[in-house]
């Protein structure tokens, strides 16, 4: 592993490792299947191995890392069948935390009012203009929405999920370069709407139809990646429908 890490404070903690370690995933300085060896990041860091011990098991919720039974951990490699996964776990499961929103009654609470305020920075052309903050603006808002639920244990796997969404882009390097920002706000707007109207039906449809485009969306740039066709991946009917099987 040839990437050089500047020695680390003696007061520096797990999470500062993991920080660092994160930045240097995302940024692409460690790439997927790259070994994360301790002894050797310990040396780097300067610091014990319990730190940086820690701080892989950190990264491993985050999707960034893979921990190997007795082979040590390395940055993950995920493929875009594990892309398709988290997508159709945020499709189920968001369609049923919607569908309980609704029927919660939420319209009036603080935290509906907080999830429209998350949707200004989508909006916001330098938002736009910056793909990954752009991601994660729309990330903010989606997790503002689900959590209305009021379904914890639900909402904490489709934050799991969004951060592995998160994770999956960066590490494959998809930018969204033909997303159609107007587009992306109309259909939150909708799911709002049908929130504020308690509508679960409509709620429900604009929620998948959000997911559908956005699972095409990030089809078109990997396929520009290595060619692959969304189409022989089996879980691409189950998220976009048996039309995606006769699509050429």
């Amino acid at each position: 592993m040839s990437t050089a890490f500047a020695p680390l404070p003696e007061t520096s903690t797990s999470d500062l490792v993991a920080d660092r370690l994160r930045e240097a995933i995302l940024d692409g300085s460690l790439r997927p299947g790259d070994r994360l060896v301790e002894t050797e990041l310990a040396e780097r860091f300067d610091i014990s191995r319990g730190p940086v011990r820690e701080a892989i098991r950190l990264l491993a919720p985050e999707g960034l890392v893979v921990l190997r039974r007795n082979r040590g951990a390395v940055v993950a490699s995920p493929t875009f069948n594990d892309v398709l996964e988290v997508y159709a776990v945020r499709m189920s499961l968001g369609s049923l935390a919607l569908a309980n929103a609704v029927r919660a009654g939420v319209a009036d609470a603080t935290e509906y009012l907080t999830a429209v305020s998350l949707l200004e920075p989508l909006r916001d052309p330098e938002v736009q203009a910056d793909a990954y903050a752009m991601l994660e603006a729309d990330l903010a808002f989606q997790d503002a929405v689900l959590s209305l639920s009021h379904l914890p244990r639900i909402s904490a796997m489709l934050e799991q999920s969004a951060r592995d969404a998160a994770s999956f882009v960066r590490l494959l390097g998809i930018t969204y370069d033909s997303t159609d920002h107007d587009d992306l706000v109309a259909r939150h707007e909708r799911t709002l709407a049908a929130l504020a109207g308690n509508d679960p039906e409509v709620a429900v449809s604009a929620w998948q139809h959000h997911i559908r485009s956005t699972v095409a969306e990030f089809a078109r740039g990997y396929a520009d990646a290595d060619g692959t066709d969304i189409h022989q991946h089996p879980l691409a009917a189950e998220i976009l429908g048996p039309a995606a099987q006769e699509t050429p």
